[in-house]
């Protein structure tokens, strides 16, 4: 039997919903949970619509070579977030559309629906850096951000947001992606 089995069915349904939803692109998008020192990561290169319970590195929150080979290249952020936010328990990042198009707008992404204020507690921290895609600068400083609102973007890559639970997270993604379309949307009206 596979370890960690019930945390990755858990990752497989939020995945598979995140892509259902329109939140990433067919194999952009990584997902993780921490079990105690553990952290169950998708491996890379899968599709977050198309999950298996397999497609999983099960590896620590120091680093290690030998289990982190296959790991999304995301690790080193997840990873980053865990030590610096100990009550995270899950990371979702995905390439949401609107919402990566409003982090090429705007400094900060600020809500105009009750709900993602409510949700999100005000603005969205975007995050420039000069490498985004598994970046040290990244992984240095996303988890601060992450301290202040449950979901940070990294400019022109998308959003990565964190919760107690991985459907937690996706909550906070699936709003902030809302957000960003009504943002849209509203800057089309008369």
């Amino acid at each position: 039997m596979l370890p960690f089995l019930k945390e990755r069915l858990e990752l497989i349904e939020v995945a598979e919903l995140t892509f259902r939803l329109g939140l990433t692109d067919s194999h952009g998008g990584n997902l993780s949970c921490r079990v105690g020192e553990y952290i169950v990561i998708k491996r890379s290169g899968k599709s977050l619509g198309r999950l298996k319970p397999e497609d999983f590195v099960i590896t620590t929150l120091e680093e290690n070579p030998l289990l982190d080979r296959y790991a999304s290249l995301e690790l080193k952020v997840h990873r980053a977030i865990y030590r610096e936010i100990p009550e995270v328990k899950a990371v979702l990042h995905a390439h949401s559309p609107y919402t990566v198009a409003c982090s090429l707008k705007y400094g900060e992404i600020e809500p105009l629906d009750s709900e993602s204020k409510l949700l999100l507690g005000g603005k969205v921290p975007v995050l420039k850096a000069e490498k985004v895609v598994s970046s040290e600068e990244v992984a240095e400083k996303l988890p601060g951000l992450l301290k202040k609102c449950p979901v940070a973007v990294v400019y022109s890559h998308g959003p990565f947001a964190v919760g107690k639970s991985i459907e937690e997270a996706l909550k906070y993604l699936s709003a902030l992606e809302n957000s960003c379309k009504i943002l849209t949307f509203y800057g089309q009206l008369p």
